[in-house]
């Protein structure tokens, strides 16, 4: 998938949406969704094109101020943006972090929880959580119970 120019064109928009933004331990925020791309590759080996947009576009809204038109604009397939919209955490603040979850993980969109999923994953991974100060308790607390939501809502749609 990342030889595929469509690929690389929603790469380098999503690193010109967040350009100058780093993550909480300081890297260019971009390698983020990179490596959420990456991590829905490993774990999905059927993702579907919709599916890496919405990985690499993930925060688009929440963190860049993108809209539905702009993602529009860009060539971005209607299904990851359904997707990018409902794990926009801005767009659906009710609740908790683990409300939110449940939402996603409860509304069938399989794009949004697997994208939803991967990102988990890469915030969850021990290099990432060591460079954090509240890194393992943030795992304890907030992510695993939240990747356990998701990972049954995989497994229910399988089913």
């Amino acid at each position: 998938m990342q030889n595929e120019a469509w690929f690389r064109d929603t790469l380098e928009f999503a690193r010109a949406l967040h350009k100058g933004q780093v993550d909480k331990a300081g890297a260019p925020y971009w390698r983020h969704l990179e490596r959420v791309a990456h991590r829905l590759m490993e774990r999905f080996p059927d993702a579907t094109k919709a599916q890496f947009q919405a990985a690499l576009l993930h925060d688009a809204i929440e963190d860049a101020g993108a809209t539905a038109d702009d993602l529009r604009a860009a060539g971005v397939e209607e299904e990851a943006i359904a997707a990018i919209q409902l794990v926009s955490r801005n767009l659906n603040p009710e609740g908790s972090y683990l409300d939110w979850i449940g939402r996603i993980a409860a509304s069938g969109n399989l794009t949004a929880i697997r994208v939803k999923l991967a990102d988990n994953l890469d915030n969850s991974d021990p290099a990432r959580v060591a460079a954090i100060a509240a890194g393992p308790r943030m795992v304890a607390e907030k992510y695993a119970p939240a990747r356990a939501i998701l990972e049954r809502a995989i497994l229910e749609q399988a089913l």
